[in-house]
């Protein structure tokens, strides 16, 4: 019996150090989740006013809608007087419905064996948007929808990210720093 009691407390013992461990890796990995955090906040704040329309790595404001599809599909519906100031309140009207957090268009559905969240075609806005609007807006409003859901989806508003536009994605920062280290290397050879 006392070689079990002897056995149990040594287990116990091993658990509450497991434990503890446990806690100080976690604590471990928060610090370094945080240093992480705003590292890339600062490389964010450093591509500001660095980025040309032609950087492959740059600042992207994910969800804010792209004006383009609205100036195209008002130049098919309004002379050319019209077509700057029409795209600019359409573009500004589907921009408020889309950071108002009343309005969720989303659904859930099973993709690939996932359960996501999709955007509802069946929503009364959407629908009205695809048919009044056409395609190339919708895409746009639902792109924006779907950024906002995925990277704020309490707040609804838009937010910086730093972005791979060659690929069309988030970029790492590691992605970022290597190009930032290029640039200055381009910069160096110039100069």
């Amino acid at each position: 019996m006392d070689g079990v009691n002897q056995e149990q407390a040594d287990k116990d013992e091993e658990i509450e150090n497991l434990e503890s461990l446990n806690r100080v890796l976690i604590v471990k990995a928060q610090t370094s989740n945080n240093e992480l955090q705003e590292a890339r906040k600062e490389l964010i704040n450093g591509f500001q006013g660095l980025s040309s329309a032609r950087s492959l790595i740059g600042i992207k404001r994910l969800g804010e809608l792209n004006v383009k599809p609205f100036r195209n599909a008002c130049q098919q519906r309004f002379s050319s007087g019209e077509v700057e100031i029409k795209s600019v309140e359409l573009s500004s009207l589907w921009q408020n419905h889309i950071n108002d957090p009343q309005w969720h268009p989303f659904k859930f559905a099973n993709i690939d064996g996932k359960l996501l969240e999709t955007i509802d075609d069946g929503d009364a806005r959407v629908k009205e948007l695809k048919d009044v609007w056409g395609d190339e807006v919708y895409k746009a409003v639902t792109t924006a929808l779907l950024e906002l859901n995925d990277c704020n989806p309490s707040g609804r508003y838009a937010v910086q990210e730093l972005w791979n536009f060659k690929e069309n994605r988030k970029a790492s920062l590691k992605e970022g720093i290597r190009y930032i280290l290029n640039q200055l290397k381009i910069h160096k050879r110039r100069k």
